[in-house]
């Protein structure tokens, strides 16, 4: 009799299971993509564009070609007012002209339906070397900028044919411009030739094109290490497939106090439809953005980079690369689809806040007219 009891007691028991079980499997649990848990949820919305005239004029000097933009956060660097400040980087070679970046506030108007107003050029700060010499931009070439926590900004610039200047990411002061640090680069990255013939290194007029630092290490003093993402315009010489030039190496470092250190070195493919890559923005959270250009248009990706493969100790890139895990890529916008066309994009910055609390993002380029077109989006994150 005992025995009896206890067989009914485990079928019972067993019986009680098999309907949970049952139940639980009505009430599905929603299903989650391995692509959904990699990326966050983004959208961007235009809200309009604003025209920079060639003719904007700063002390009555004419206000050359922007190449890059950056944005500075509020409360770090030297700004003591309440504007929202950009900074944006010439883009000359020509002779004997210093290198420099122009200073440039934005009023936003948010009762209009195209909330950027006006764009006005406050000054310029001219590039000099550690002995207070002015650089020249035929000399340097510098091509991006990012605003930095520490009173400074990070320039990229790149080698140019015929001059002996390597590749550089140096970080110059926010007021004087005077070069206060560089940024380690890996020998794979230094021009090498056979007789006349380039090897190996950056090509010559395709360096490092975007730049971006991290708000996320954004501290009151500057003190504080935070992370720089840089990637190169085109692939390097020794990463060139005969079939395709898509193969391009974004670096992400961290910037110390004393030191600065790359943490990993990863394969970024450019879309088969696109020329080059035009630059990145790195949000909080670590969402990070890419900007390529296609034809007269553009497209935004937001990356992930959590599984891809570290690159840093491979000479080359070349042919098939079975066990290497590039940068993931999710299409967030193609310019196309919004009927905008630009023969050539500059540049991508995350920016201040709008008045509903999603931050703004702005993109520079130039339309067919060669005149400069800024972009301005509202970029929210669900």
């Amino acid at each position: 009799m005992r025995v009896g009891k206890k067989y009914k007691s485990f079928f019972k028991n067993l019986a009680i299971l098999f309907c949970s079980l049952v139940f639980l499997t009505a009430c599905s649990i929603p299903q989650v993509s391995a692509e959904e848990r990699m990326f966050v949820d983004l959208s961007l919305s235009f809200l309009g564009k604003y025209e920079l005239s060639n003719s904007t004029t700063l002390k009555h000097q004419s206000v050359e070609k922007l190449s890059s933009l950056t944005y500075q956060v509020p409360g770090y660097g030297t700004s003591t007012d309440s504007r929202i400040r950009f900074y944006g980087l010439s883009d000359t070679a020509k002779t004997e002209s210093p290198a420099k970046f122009y200073t440039l506030n934005f009023t936003l108007d948010p009762s209009e339906s195209i909330p950027l107003k006006d764009i006005t050029i406050d000054g310029l700060t001219i590039l000099k070397d550690k002995q207070d010499q002015p650089l020249l931009e035929n000399q340097v070439y510098p091509e991006s900028i990012a605003f930095s926590p520490r009173h400074s900004v990070f320039i990229s610039t790149e080698n140019l044919e015929n001059v002996n200047t390597p590749p550089l990411i140096a970080e110059y002061d926010l007021i004087t411009g005077q070069l206060k640090n560089t940024v380690p680069l890996s020998p794979f990255y230094f021009p090498q030739f056979n007789e006349s013939e380039q090897t190996q290194g950056v090509e010559p007029k395709f360096g490092f094109k975007g730049l971006t630092i991290s708000p996320d290490g954004f501290s009151p003093d500057g003190r504080d290490p935070f992370r720089l993402f840089t990637v190169t315009e085109k692939p390097l010489i020794q990463d060139r497939d005969p079939e395709n030039s898509t193969k391009l190496r974004l670096l992400h470092y961290v910037i110390a106090d004393r030191a600065s250190f790359l943490v990993s070195e990863t394969l970024y493919l450019l879309d088969e439809t696109s020329q080059r890559l035009v630059d990145i923005a790195a949000a909080k959270g670590g969402i990070l953005l890419s900007l390529e250009q296609s034809k007269d248009t553009g497209k935004i990706y937001q990356l992930f980079t959590g599984d891809a493969t570290d690159t840093s100790r491979m000479v080359s890139l070349q042919g098939d690369l079975i066990k290497v895990q590039p940068v993931r890529k999710k299409l967030l916008l193609d310019l196309q689809d919004l009927g905008i066309s630009l023969q050539q994009l500059n540049g991508m910055t995350l920016g201040s806040r709008l008045p509903d609390g999603n931050q703004s993002l702005v993109l520079m380029g130039e339309d067919d007219y060669h005149k400069t077109q800024v972009l301005f989006f509202s970029f929210k994150q669900s």
